[in-house]
């Protein structure tokens, strides 16, 4: 995977834990998450090697476990799965552009082998498509969303009750937990409430992997978070 400059000087200052990391370079995120953070490493070379370090170390342990027999159809079952989303959030990326630094949110869903979307409006300077959609738990559904929101636009307060990762396509957003540029990606645990504010002279365009339900805030917030089931 080619590397790819997120900020406007090349840094990215908000990465995901590395619990994330790990748990994405086994397969344990769903593939809404998977594909978020496989965004941030399309801008990150530091979390790229976290993650291949993770894969890496994975593998020796498997060396070290005994042997043992498969179950009747574990192979084929493996094979259908990886026929499924999950192909999405493995396949590998490929090369950019060398010219496109950083790429704009088209190149980068193609390259995240994402369909472009078709954005609705759901409140004045905000548009927004579920690309994905997983089903859920007692915690409600889990969803990925693409967003566009027009500069100095705020979203309603809202709080998850699982966690939620956004990695900046373009633009750039701050909330009380910082400010977040090209490449950034945030992760919101539960519990957590928030107001997003699009900065910039640019609209901020975002993939937000959600893992529970969102809770908004205000008639509005209540009524987008409705429409969208998320």
């Amino acid at each position: 995977m080619k590397a790819v400059n997120g900020a406007a000087d090349g840094t990215i200052r908000h990465h995901p834990s590395e619990e994330t990391l790990v748990s994405y370079a086994v397969g344990g995120l769903g593939p809404a998450a998977g594909i978020a953070v496989k965004a941030h490493l399309l801008y990150c070379r530091h979390c790229r090697a976290t993650t291949a370090l993770a894969v890496a170390a994975g593998g020796l342990l498997l060396l070290d476990l005994p042997p043992s027999p498969l179950a009747p159809g574990a192979l084929q079952q493996t094979l259908d799965r990886l026929g499924g989303t999950k192909a999405a959030q493995m396949r590998e990326t490929p090369a950019q552009p060398a010219r496109l630094r950083p790429p704009g949110a088209a190149a980068a869903l193609s390259w995240l082998g994402l369909p472009a979307p078709r954005l609705r409006w759901v409140s004045p300077g905000v548009r927004v498509a579920v690309l994905l959609r997983e089903s859920g738990g007692a915690q409600g559904g889990k969803a990925l969303l693409l967003l566009r929101v027009r500069p100095g636009v705020a979203l309603p307060t809202h709080g998850h009750a699982g966690t939620e990762r956004t990695c900046v396509l373009e633009g750039a957003f701050a909330d009380e937990g910082g400010r977040y540029g090209i490449g950034d990606l945030a992760e919101a645990e539960g519990g957590y409430n928030h107001r997003p504010v699009a900065e910039g002279p640019a609209d901020c365009v975002c993939l937000i992997a959600t893992s529970g339900r969102t809770h908004f805030a205000g008639t509005l917030g209540k009524l987008v978070g409705a429409w969208l089931k998320i």
